[in-house]
């Protein structure tokens, strides 16, 4: 498959950020991978501003507004036929209250590689990516009026983490512009937090020099988590949603193409604020 569908995989802004539907970051480009010395850059602002938290015990709390900002940079570059390197960066992080001081830094950072099992008419690629502790997980906000209070705010969970993943993907070109890809992930969590999983769907669909993207995606727990190990919101413990998302990616030039993607939560959500998500970005290919 050549570069047009592949590429608007990649053009979807993450689907949740940290705090709210769960990690920052693009996705990867489902079955197809790059070409040797092909390469993929985005940076993307994705924003929220809520009142709706949802407790590990289910069900919506009212809170203080709470507001983020993150900045994440996605990348990647074939190192051969089938190998390519991908890098999920969350260069900047901001969190805060509007009754608290804001936190802000870097996130966690994920790097990764991915393999061309399958290629043709049906691409299907695995990955394995380990997520760093680069983020502040002691990160915490004071109250305005009293000092003295704090709040947790942290830009990292203060754990490495081991994401395994596989996409599938089928073009529907000639007969259509467009493409369906489907895919699951497994996340190995250490110091004590319970592992996830995740599955999702997307479709694809070029109108002229857009391409109209929806995705659907799901993050669970593989068992009933621990209430003790709660820790922080969208980082600590049972975090748990499920998120639809529209996206329009647009070719601006040959290399250059300009990303909104909007995402919002629904069904089980757990230890997460809810809200309308915009992300927009920059991407360039070569």
């Amino acid at each position: 498959m050549s570069g047009p569908v592949r590429k608007y995989l990649l053009c979807l802004g993450a689907l949740g950020a940290a705090g709210l539907l769960g990690p920052a970051g693009a996705r990867a480009g489902g079955g197809w991978t790059r070409a040797t010395g092909g390469g993929y850059a985005k940076i993307g602002l994705t924003t929220v501003s809520t009142t709706r938290y949802h407790p590990l015990g289910g069900g919506t709390t009212a809170t203080a507004r709470f507001r983020q900002q993150v900045v994440s940079l996605y990348a990647e570059y074939g190192l051969s036929s089938r190998w390519e390197v991908v890098l999920n960066a969350p260069v900047y992080r901001r969190a805060e209250f509007v009754t608290a001081t804001p936190t802000q830094g870097v996130g966690d950072v994920q790097l990764g590689l991915r393999y061309a099992v399958l290629r043709g008419a049906w691409p299907l690629a695995v990955g394995l990516a380990v997520e760093a502790p680069t983020g502040n997980a002691a990160a915490r906000g004071r109250n305005r009026q009293d000092p003295r209070l704090t709040i947790a705010l942290p830009t990292g969970d203060n754990e490495w983490n081991v994401w395994a993943r596989a996409a599938l993907s089928h073009s529907l070109a000639p007969r259509l512009p467009a493409y369906v890809s489907l895919d699951v992930g497994y996340n190995q969590r250490t110091r004590g937090f319970t592992s996830q999983y995740t599955y999702g769907a997307e479709v694809g669909y070029q109108v002229g020099k857009a391409w109209l993207t929806a995705t659907v995606r799901t993050l669970d727990n593989v068992r009933a988590p621990t209430s003790a190990r709660l820790a922080s919101i969208g980082l600590g413990e049972g975090v748990a949603y499920s998120s639809a998302a529209l996206g329009v990616n647009y070719a601006i030039s040959k290399h250059w193409w300009a990303t909104l993607n909007v995402a919002g939560g629904f069904g089980r959500l757990r230890n997460v604020y809810s809200g309308v998500q915009p992300t927009a970005g920059v991407a360039y290919e070569w």
